[in-house]
Protein backbone atom coordinates (compact mmCIF):
# COMPACT_ATOMS: atom_id res chain seq x y z
CA UNK A 1 0.00 0.00 0.00
CA UNK A 2 1.21 3.55 -1.05
CA UNK A 3 1.04 6.70 0.97
CA UNK A 4 2.17 9.78 2.29
CA UNK A 5 4.36 10.03 4.79
CA UNK A 6 6.27 13.85 6.35
CA UNK A 7 9.65 14.04 5.48
CA UNK A 8 10.46 14.00 8.83
CA UNK A 9 8.87 10.63 9.46
CA UNK A 10 11.12 8.64 7.22
CA UNK A 11 12.91 6.38 9.07
CA UNK A 12 16.15 4.03 7.52
CA UNK A 13 14.31 0.73 6.31
CA UNK A 14 11.26 2.73 4.18
CA UNK A 15 10.58 2.40 0.43
CA UNK A 16 9.90 5.94 -0.76
CA UNK A 17 8.16 5.97 -4.50
CA UNK A 18 8.63 9.65 -5.30
CA UNK A 19 8.13 12.93 -3.47
CA UNK A 20 6.31 16.15 -5.20
CA UNK A 21 3.21 16.88 -6.47
CA UNK A 22 3.70 17.19 -10.07
CA UNK A 23 3.30 20.60 -10.34
CA UNK A 24 5.51 23.54 -11.74
CA UNK A 25 6.28 24.37 -8.06
CA UNK A 26 6.25 20.99 -6.85
CA UNK A 27 7.74 18.59 -10.21
CA UNK A 28 7.06 14.80 -9.44
CA UNK A 29 10.79 12.87 -8.41
CA UNK A 30 11.00 9.17 -8.59
CA UNK A 31 12.98 7.78 -5.98
CA UNK A 32 11.19 3.92 -6.06
CA UNK A 33 14.32 2.60 -3.99
CA UNK A 34 14.71 1.52 -0.56
CA UNK A 35 16.52 3.88 1.87
CA UNK A 36 18.74 1.97 4.05
CA UNK A 37 20.16 5.20 6.21
CA UNK A 38 19.95 8.61 7.54
CA UNK A 39 22.23 9.57 4.90
CA UNK A 40 20.51 8.11 2.00
CA UNK A 41 17.37 9.79 3.37
CA UNK A 42 19.17 13.03 2.72
CA UNK A 43 20.79 12.01 -0.45
CA UNK A 44 17.80 11.22 -2.40
CA UNK A 45 15.37 12.98 -0.34
CA UNK A 46 15.68 17.13 0.03
CA UNK A 47 15.17 18.71 3.44
CA UNK A 48 12.58 21.09 2.24
CA UNK A 49 10.45 18.38 0.87
CA UNK A 50 7.37 18.31 3.32
CA UNK A 51 6.17 14.69 2.17
CA UNK A 52 7.12 12.04 0.23
CA UNK A 53 4.48 9.01 -1.03
CA UNK A 54 6.43 5.50 0.57
CA UNK A 55 5.30 2.19 -0.27
CA UNK A 56 4.34 0.55 3.20
CA UNK A 57 4.12 -3.43 2.11
CA UNK A 58 8.26 -3.42 1.61
CA UNK A 59 10.19 -3.36 4.36
CA UNK A 60 14.24 -3.22 4.53
CA UNK A 61 16.12 -4.59 7.18
CA UNK A 62 19.47 -2.48 7.82
CA UNK A 63 21.09 -5.96 6.18
CA UNK A 64 19.53 -5.21 2.66
CA UNK A 65 17.24 -7.73 2.91
CA UNK A 66 13.94 -6.94 1.65
CA UNK A 67 10.95 -8.82 3.48
CA UNK A 68 7.11 -9.09 3.13
CA UNK A 69 5.18 -8.28 5.97
CA UNK A 70 3.97 -11.13 8.17
CA UNK A 71 3.56 -14.10 5.96
CA UNK A 72 3.59 -17.20 8.34
CA UNK A 73 3.75 -20.67 7.07
CA UNK A 74 0.43 -22.64 7.37
CA UNK A 75 1.51 -25.93 6.38
CA UNK A 76 4.63 -28.12 6.64
CA UNK A 77 6.86 -29.40 3.80
CA UNK A 78 5.88 -32.67 4.24
CA UNK A 79 1.81 -31.61 3.37
CA UNK A 80 2.43 -28.94 0.79
CA UNK A 81 5.47 -31.09 -1.33
CA UNK A 82 2.63 -33.15 -2.73
CA UNK A 83 0.90 -30.27 -3.80
CA UNK A 84 3.45 -28.37 -5.58
CA UNK A 85 4.36 -32.03 -7.28
CA UNK A 86 0.93 -31.97 -8.60
CA UNK A 87 0.93 -28.71 -9.78
CA UNK A 88 4.32 -28.53 -11.55
CA UNK A 89 3.34 -31.76 -13.32
CA UNK A 90 -0.31 -29.59 -14.27
CA UNK A 91 2.68 -26.81 -15.97
CA UNK A 92 5.12 -29.06 -17.52
CA UNK A 93 1.43 -30.12 -19.68
CA UNK A 94 0.10 -26.52 -20.08
CA UNK A 95 3.74 -25.07 -21.61
CA UNK A 96 3.95 -28.61 -23.61
CA UNK A 97 0.52 -27.42 -24.96
CA UNK A 98 1.57 -23.69 -25.66
CA UNK A 99 5.28 -24.48 -26.74
CA UNK A 100 4.05 -26.81 -29.35
CA UNK A 101 1.13 -24.61 -30.65
CA UNK A 102 3.36 -21.72 -31.01
CA UNK A 103 5.53 -24.02 -33.18
CA UNK A 104 2.80 -24.72 -35.52
CA UNK A 105 1.52 -20.94 -36.02
CA UNK A 106 -1.07 -21.77 -33.26
CA UNK A 107 -2.36 -18.73 -31.51
CA UNK A 108 -2.01 -18.68 -27.77
CA UNK A 109 -3.59 -16.94 -24.63
CA UNK A 110 -1.70 -16.44 -21.84
CA UNK A 111 -4.57 -16.13 -19.50
CA UNK A 112 -4.81 -19.75 -19.46
CA UNK A 113 -1.85 -20.25 -16.97
CA UNK A 114 -4.10 -17.66 -14.75
CA UNK A 115 -5.03 -20.75 -12.46
CA UNK A 116 -1.29 -22.25 -12.20
CA UNK A 117 0.64 -19.09 -11.06
CA UNK A 118 -2.36 -18.58 -8.85
CA UNK A 119 -2.40 -22.01 -7.42
CA UNK A 120 2.13 -21.48 -7.59
CA UNK A 121 1.33 -18.11 -5.40
CA UNK A 122 -0.80 -19.91 -2.56
CA UNK A 123 1.54 -22.51 -2.11
CA UNK A 124 4.36 -20.37 -1.71
CA UNK A 125 1.94 -18.50 0.84
CA UNK A 126 1.57 -21.83 2.63
CA UNK A 127 4.69 -23.05 2.71
CA UNK A 128 7.61 -21.73 0.19
CA UNK A 129 10.12 -24.30 0.97
CA UNK A 130 8.15 -26.99 -0.96
CA UNK A 131 8.73 -24.74 -4.17
CA UNK A 132 12.44 -24.77 -3.21
CA UNK A 133 12.55 -28.12 -2.93
CA UNK A 134 11.20 -29.72 -6.29
CA UNK A 135 14.18 -27.70 -8.00
CA UNK A 136 16.61 -31.19 -6.20
CA UNK A 137 13.54 -33.35 -7.26
CA UNK A 138 13.10 -32.43 -10.78
CA UNK A 139 14.54 -34.59 -13.77
CA UNK A 140 17.03 -32.74 -17.02
CA UNK A 141 14.92 -33.87 -19.49
CA UNK A 142 12.84 -31.56 -20.66
CA UNK A 143 14.60 -28.54 -19.78
CA UNK A 144 12.76 -26.59 -22.70
CA UNK A 145 9.50 -26.69 -20.60
CA UNK A 146 10.73 -27.19 -17.07
CA UNK A 147 12.64 -24.39 -17.34
CA UNK A 148 9.79 -21.82 -17.86
CA UNK A 149 7.92 -23.21 -15.03
CA UNK A 150 11.46 -22.68 -12.41
CA UNK A 151 11.44 -19.30 -13.48
CA UNK A 152 7.47 -18.70 -12.86
CA UNK A 153 8.10 -20.12 -9.75
CA UNK A 154 11.66 -18.98 -8.69
CA UNK A 155 10.27 -15.29 -9.90
CA UNK A 156 7.05 -15.15 -7.45
CA UNK A 157 8.95 -16.32 -4.78
CA UNK A 158 11.67 -13.32 -5.09
CA UNK A 159 8.61 -11.02 -5.48
CA UNK A 160 7.38 -12.17 -2.27
CA UNK A 161 10.56 -11.27 -0.43
CA UNK A 162 10.65 -8.10 -2.18
CA UNK A 163 6.95 -7.68 -0.94
CA UNK A 164 5.04 -7.67 -3.90
CA UNK A 165 1.15 -8.77 -3.06
CA UNK A 166 -0.58 -11.64 -4.90
CA UNK A 167 -2.25 -9.06 -7.58
CA UNK A 168 1.47 -8.17 -8.84
CA UNK A 169 3.00 -11.65 -8.24
CA UNK A 170 0.76 -12.91 -10.74
CA UNK A 171 1.91 -10.94 -14.03
CA UNK A 172 5.16 -11.92 -12.40
CA UNK A 173 4.42 -15.52 -12.39
CA UNK A 174 2.76 -15.19 -15.82
CA UNK A 175 5.92 -13.32 -17.28
CA UNK A 176 8.11 -15.89 -16.43
CA UNK A 177 5.90 -18.23 -17.62
CA UNK A 178 6.54 -16.98 -21.02
CA UNK A 179 9.17 -15.21 -20.70
CA UNK A 180 11.53 -17.80 -23.33
CA UNK A 181 8.12 -17.95 -25.22
CA UNK A 182 10.17 -16.99 -28.40
CA UNK A 183 12.48 -19.74 -27.90
CA UNK A 184 9.69 -21.81 -29.45
CA UNK A 185 10.65 -20.13 -33.04
CA UNK A 186 14.41 -20.95 -32.60
CA UNK A 187 15.42 -24.00 -35.00
CA UNK A 188 15.81 -26.64 -32.50
CA UNK A 189 19.19 -27.77 -33.40
CA UNK A 190 20.84 -24.72 -31.92
CA UNK A 191 18.72 -25.37 -28.71
CA UNK A 192 19.46 -28.97 -28.24
CA UNK A 193 22.89 -28.25 -29.24
CA UNK A 194 25.34 -30.37 -27.25
CA UNK A 195 28.08 -27.75 -27.21
CA UNK A 196 29.25 -24.19 -27.65
CA UNK A 197 27.42 -22.38 -29.92
CA UNK A 198 28.92 -20.79 -33.24
CA UNK A 199 28.81 -16.72 -33.21
CA UNK A 200 26.46 -17.09 -35.77
CA UNK A 201 24.51 -19.75 -33.60
CA UNK A 202 24.26 -17.01 -31.02
CA UNK A 203 23.28 -14.70 -33.14
CA UNK A 204 20.26 -16.66 -33.78
CA UNK A 205 19.29 -17.41 -30.48
CA UNK A 206 19.67 -13.68 -29.16
CA UNK A 207 16.55 -13.04 -31.53
CA UNK A 208 14.46 -14.76 -29.16
CA UNK A 209 13.25 -12.34 -26.95
CA UNK A 210 11.98 -10.13 -29.98
CA UNK A 211 10.26 -13.28 -30.96
CA UNK A 212 8.58 -13.66 -27.98
CA UNK A 213 7.56 -9.74 -28.12
CA UNK A 214 6.35 -10.33 -31.88
CA UNK A 215 4.36 -13.45 -30.39
CA UNK A 216 3.45 -11.61 -27.35
CA UNK A 217 2.58 -8.43 -28.13
CA UNK A 218 -1.44 -8.85 -29.60
CA UNK A 219 -2.15 -10.71 -26.30
CA UNK A 220 -5.62 -8.70 -25.13
CA UNK A 221 -5.12 -7.30 -21.73
CA UNK A 222 -1.91 -8.24 -21.56
CA UNK A 223 -0.25 -5.94 -18.91
CA UNK A 224 2.87 -3.87 -20.31
CA UNK A 225 5.39 -5.02 -17.24
CA UNK A 226 4.51 -8.92 -18.40
CA UNK A 227 5.32 -7.56 -21.96
CA UNK A 228 8.64 -6.01 -21.16
CA UNK A 229 9.73 -8.94 -19.30
CA UNK A 230 9.39 -11.09 -22.28
CA UNK A 231 11.55 -8.81 -24.48
CA UNK A 232 14.23 -7.10 -21.25
CA UNK A 233 14.61 -10.26 -19.38
CA UNK A 234 18.41 -10.24 -21.16
CA UNK A 235 19.43 -6.81 -20.94
CA UNK A 236 22.16 -6.41 -17.97
CA UNK A 237 22.53 -3.54 -15.26
CA UNK A 238 25.52 -2.22 -17.15
CA UNK A 239 24.15 -2.05 -20.60
CA UNK A 240 25.71 -5.30 -22.27
CA UNK A 241 22.56 -7.25 -22.70
CA UNK A 242 20.34 -7.55 -25.53
CA UNK A 243 17.99 -6.49 -27.76
CA UNK A 244 18.63 -3.30 -27.08
CA UNK A 245 21.57 -2.50 -24.83
CA UNK A 246 19.37 -0.68 -22.14
CA UNK A 247 20.70 -0.51 -18.38
CA UNK A 248 19.90 0.65 -14.98
CA UNK A 249 16.56 1.51 -14.24
CA UNK A 250 15.66 1.56 -17.80
CA UNK A 251 15.28 -2.14 -17.65
CA UNK A 252 11.63 -2.79 -16.21
CA UNK A 253 11.35 -4.08 -12.51
CA UNK A 254 9.68 -7.75 -14.03
CA UNK A 255 12.59 -7.71 -16.31
CA UNK A 256 15.52 -7.33 -13.78
CA UNK A 257 13.30 -10.26 -11.43
CA UNK A 258 13.33 -12.24 -14.09
CA UNK A 259 17.25 -12.07 -15.37
CA UNK A 260 18.51 -12.97 -11.84
CA UNK A 261 16.16 -16.59 -11.51
CA UNK A 262 16.38 -17.10 -14.85
CA UNK A 263 20.57 -17.15 -14.90
CA UNK A 264 20.30 -19.47 -11.65
CA UNK A 265 18.22 -21.34 -12.58
CA UNK A 266 20.00 -22.02 -16.32
CA UNK A 267 23.16 -22.63 -14.57
CA UNK A 268 21.64 -25.14 -11.58
CA UNK A 269 20.08 -27.28 -14.40
CA UNK A 270 21.52 -30.74 -15.39
CA UNK A 271 21.31 -30.68 -19.15
CA UNK A 272 22.07 -33.55 -21.53
CA UNK A 273 25.20 -31.80 -21.83
CA UNK A 274 26.25 -30.67 -18.70
CA UNK A 275 26.08 -31.25 -15.06
CA UNK A 276 24.03 -28.97 -12.41
CA UNK A 277 26.00 -26.47 -10.86
CA UNK A 278 25.74 -26.52 -7.15
CA UNK A 279 23.64 -23.33 -5.82
CA UNK A 280 26.06 -22.03 -3.59
CA UNK A 281 29.29 -22.18 -6.93
CA UNK A 282 26.34 -20.38 -9.30
CA UNK A 283 25.61 -17.71 -6.47
CA UNK A 284 29.06 -16.53 -5.64
CA UNK A 285 29.44 -16.49 -9.98
CA UNK A 286 26.21 -14.36 -9.61
CA UNK A 287 27.85 -12.24 -6.71
CA UNK A 288 30.73 -11.70 -8.88
CA UNK A 289 28.35 -10.07 -11.19
CA UNK A 290 26.45 -7.65 -9.21
CA UNK A 291 26.89 -4.10 -11.08
CA UNK A 292 27.49 -5.83 -14.09
CA UNK A 293 24.86 -8.01 -14.85
CA UNK A 294 23.02 -7.44 -11.96
CA UNK A 295 21.56 -4.08 -9.73
CA UNK A 296 23.89 -4.04 -6.68
CA UNK A 297 21.63 -5.83 -3.78
CA UNK A 298 19.92 -8.03 -6.33
CA UNK A 299 21.78 -11.39 -5.61
CA UNK A 300 22.08 -11.04 -1.59
CA UNK A 301 18.41 -10.48 -1.86
CA UNK A 302 18.10 -13.59 -3.80
CA UNK A 303 20.53 -15.35 -1.25
CA UNK A 304 18.38 -14.08 1.36
CA UNK A 305 15.03 -15.73 -0.42
CA UNK A 306 17.02 -19.30 -0.99
CA UNK A 307 19.66 -19.64 0.91
CA UNK A 308 23.17 -20.28 -0.25
CA UNK A 309 22.22 -23.97 0.39
CA UNK A 310 18.27 -24.01 -0.62
CA UNK A 311 15.90 -26.21 1.58
CA UNK A 312 15.96 -29.69 -0.03
CA UNK A 313 19.65 -29.73 -0.70
CA UNK A 314 21.27 -33.10 -0.29
CA UNK A 315 25.25 -32.13 1.97
CA UNK A 316 28.12 -33.49 3.71
CA UNK A 317 28.86 -32.50 6.61
CA UNK A 318 31.90 -31.70 8.04
CA UNK A 319 31.45 -34.75 10.97
CA UNK A 320 31.33 -36.70 8.00
CA UNK A 321 27.24 -37.29 8.08
CA UNK A 322 25.03 -36.76 5.04
CA UNK A 323 21.77 -34.84 5.55
CA UNK A 324 19.18 -32.30 3.87
CA UNK A 325 19.09 -28.93 4.44
CA UNK A 326 16.05 -28.55 6.15
CA UNK A 327 15.13 -24.82 6.85
CA UNK A 328 17.15 -21.94 5.44
CA UNK A 329 18.83 -18.73 7.65
CA UNK A 330 18.26 -15.20 5.76
CA UNK A 331 20.67 -13.75 8.14
CA UNK A 332 22.98 -16.16 8.16
CA UNK A 333 22.70 -18.17 5.03
CA UNK A 334 25.38 -20.26 5.15
CA UNK A 335 24.10 -21.80 8.69
CA UNK A 336 20.97 -23.51 7.72
CA UNK A 337 19.15 -26.51 10.01
CA UNK A 338 20.14 -29.70 8.71
CA UNK A 339 18.36 -32.81 8.99
CA UNK A 340 20.93 -35.33 9.36
CA UNK A 341 19.46 -38.91 7.52
CA UNK A 342 22.74 -41.13 7.17
CA UNK A 343 25.71 -41.78 8.55
CA UNK A 344 29.53 -41.21 7.46
CA UNK A 345 28.97 -44.48 5.68
CA UNK A 346 26.01 -43.59 4.13
CA UNK A 347 23.74 -45.80 6.33
CA UNK A 348 20.00 -44.62 6.94
CA UNK A 349 20.18 -43.58 10.71
CA UNK A 350 17.12 -41.90 13.10
CA UNK A 351 17.08 -38.22 11.50
CA UNK A 352 17.86 -35.58 13.83
CA UNK A 353 18.14 -31.98 13.43
CA UNK A 354 21.00 -29.84 13.94
CA UNK A 355 21.07 -25.97 13.71
CA UNK A 356 24.55 -24.82 12.43
CA UNK A 357 24.42 -21.58 13.63
CA UNK A 358 23.00 -22.60 17.04
CA UNK A 359 25.65 -25.51 17.44
CA UNK A 360 28.42 -22.69 16.36
CA UNK A 361 31.17 -22.11 19.00
CA UNK A 362 30.32 -25.41 20.27
CA UNK A 363 32.52 -29.02 20.85
CA UNK A 364 29.07 -30.30 18.03
CA UNK A 365 29.62 -27.54 15.69
CA UNK A 366 29.87 -28.42 11.92
CA UNK A 367 29.68 -27.37 8.94
CA UNK A 368 28.77 -28.12 5.12
CA UNK A 369 31.28 -29.53 3.61
CA UNK A 370 29.91 -30.13 0.61
CA UNK A 371 26.69 -30.22 -1.89
CA UNK A 372 25.84 -33.53 -3.29
CA UNK A 373 23.51 -34.44 -6.17
CA UNK A 374 21.50 -37.63 -4.72
CA UNK A 375 20.91 -39.06 -8.24
CA UNK A 376 24.64 -40.03 -7.86
CA UNK A 377 24.18 -42.11 -5.13
CA UNK A 378 20.95 -43.04 -5.73
CA UNK A 379 19.36 -41.88 -3.03
CA UNK A 380 15.26 -40.81 -3.03
CA UNK A 381 15.33 -37.89 -0.86
CA UNK A 382 11.64 -37.34 -0.83
CA UNK A 383 11.46 -40.63 1.67
CA UNK A 384 13.30 -38.44 4.47
CA UNK A 385 10.80 -35.09 4.06
CA UNK A 386 8.19 -36.90 6.13
CA UNK A 387 10.79 -38.82 8.38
Amino acid sequence: MQQRVKRSGLKPGMYVVSYGHGTFASPLVQVDKPLLSPAQIDEYVPKDVEDVLVDTAIQISLLGQVRPVGVPITTGLGEELPIAKRLYADAIVHVKSFVDDVRRGTDIDYRTATPLVQNFIESVFRNEAAAVTLFKLRGFDEYTYTHSINVSILAVLLGKHLGLDKPVLLKLGLAGMYHDVGKARMPEGILNKPGKLTEAEFQTMKAHPLEGYRIMRGQVDLDPEILRAVVEHHERHDGTGYPRGLQGEDIGRFSRIIAVVDVYDALTSRRVYKDAMAPAKALGMMYQLRDKDFPHNAIENFIRCIGVFPVGSFVRLSGGEFGIVSGANPLRPTRPEIKVVLDARMRPQLPRLLDLEALEGTAQAQDIAEVLDPADFKIDLERFFNA
